[in-house]
């Protein structure tokens, strides 16, 4: 036991230092290349396009493994095992720790001027990225524990939450795109197809999925599903399914607005 919380604690901080590592390297590069070519970005934008990259970075491999532990374990979502269940799933726990730093620091390169205050720049901070921040804290959180203590069960389910990812790259290439200023390319338009196409598939359709998967196997239909799984795990996929249909109702709007020949602010093109 002690073996195990030492083996998970290193996976957790070394996934930590990674993506954070992978954040700083992001911005030396990219600020190195725009000093380079004498682009006028600013320090803000490099930020937000760092942040966007290693969020991008962070979708694939976990879209990568929810794909390989769900092709293995579909055949019994309930006992059926694969390692990297676990193993990335402690990845993607440091990941949106280190992302709710990121977006702490990318938020402080927006403003004007810093407050002195630690308690001011948090408050702030929070007020502006509610709900991302309630999201991620919740998710890391919740995460752990559940890896920590489901016993080897569900690992079919954790590969469906880690597929939650696949639209990520779409959604973080969006942001760059709009910063390198092709907000009205054709590139940006494709993009924001494909992002609201995915998101809806991959974060509000995987839902009743992985209720018809474990009523096949069971020979349930989705209501007896319902009823026979225990409550926290219902409300558990409802409080994550909530802020999903929120941002898809915000990515809609948006292409909407986009269509119908309106220019988005970049408030709008915030999807918290």
């Amino acid at each position: 036991m002690v073996q195990t919380i030492f083996l998970f604690a290193f996976i957790l901080c070394s996934s930590f230092a990674f993506w954070l590592g992978l954040f700083r390297l992001s911005y030396h590069l990219l600020d190195s290349y725009f000093r380079r070519k004498k682009w006028q970005m600013s320090h803000h934008h490099i930020m937000n396009m760092c942040e966007a990259i290693v969020s991008g970075a962070q979708a694939i491999a976990s879209s990568v493994c929810g794909v390989v532990v769900v092709l293995s374990c579909y055949h019994d979502v309930m006992w059926a095992v694969h390692p990297l269940a676990s193993q990335y799933g402690l990845a993607a726990s440091s990941y949106f720790i280190y992302d709710t730093f990121a977006m702490y620091e990318v938020y402080l390169s927006s403003l004007p001027e810093v407050p002195e205050s630690f308690g001011k720049r948090v408050k702030g901070f929070v007020k502006r990225r509610t709900l991302l921040v309630l999201h991620h804290v919740g998710v890391s959180a919740f995460l752990f524990p559940v890896l920590v203590y489901r016993s080897g069960i569900g690992d079919f389910f954790v590969g469906c939450f880690f597929c939650v990812e696949l639209s990520g790259p779409f959604t973080n290439m969006r942001v760059i795109l709009s910063r390198l200023g092709l907000k009205y390319s054709k590139w940006y338009l494709v993009n924001g197809i494909a992002m609201i196409l995915s998101f809806a598939m991959c974060r509000v359709v995987v839902f009743p999925y992985m209720y018809l998967a474990y009523g096949a196997q069971y020979g349930l239909s989705v209501l007896e599903v319902v009823k026979k799984i225990p409550l926290h795990c219902n409300l558990g996929c409802l409080m994550v399914l909530i802020p999903q249909l929120h941002w898809l109702r915000l990515m809609i709007l948006g292409a909407i607005k986009m269509f119908s020949g309106k220019r988005l602010s970049e408030a709008e093109e915030k999807i918290d």
